[in-house]
């Protein structure tokens, strides 16, 4: 009965912010990006760059992220705001997971969904992290912790084990 009146508040509360604002996010700031690239070039893009990795993509198309939108998304979400949290045993309870998680959730709204936008593991240093590729064809890592734009070259492509778009 508690979850469900918190339920409740939480939907009154999102229907308040909602109509403070007149549309979510998404409805205001759609996506410039408008080069696509197809399921079968993505993989062979992404696999070229990372030979031995996972690779898990789920559409037949996406768009190409252009790098104003990724800046605008970034600039409006606030998961590198968050704390990282730890226990005293060493397991931590919101760590570099969580976050790639979130910032992944985040894009997973309409129009920003369609991006190349995605998640990384990778083996050494075992990390996860958010990535993605540029209209120019450039693979980018980003730092969802900080919201920092890591360069393909900051680790080499055989410590990434798992992709997913």
């Amino acid at each position: 009965m508690c979850l469900i009146t918190e339920h409740a508040r939480a939907l009154k509360r999102l229907a308040e912010l909602e109509a403070s604002i007149g549309k979510e996010f998404w409805e205001l700031f759609q996506p410039a990006s408008v080069q696509q690239i197809s399921f079968q070039d993505l993989y062979t893009t992404l696999r070229t760059l990372f030979p031995n990795a996972s690779i898990n993509l789920g559409e037949n198309y996406r768009f190409l992220c252009s790098y104003d939108d990724i800046a605008v998304f970034l600039a409006q979400d606030q998961t590198n705001k968050m704390d990282y949290i730890g226990d005293a045993n060493g397991i931590s309870s919101y760590d570099c997971n969580v976050f790639a998680n979130r910032l992944l959730g985040q894009f997973s709204v309409p129009g920003w969904a369609d991006l190349t936008f995605g998640k990384v593991w990778l083996s050494q240093p075992a990390h996860a992290l958010n990535c993605m590729l540029a209209q120019d064809d450039k693979f980018f890592y980003i730092e969802p912790q900080t919201d920092e734009l890591l360069d393909y070259a900051s680790y080499e492509a055989g410590s990434v084990r798992f992709i997913e778009m």
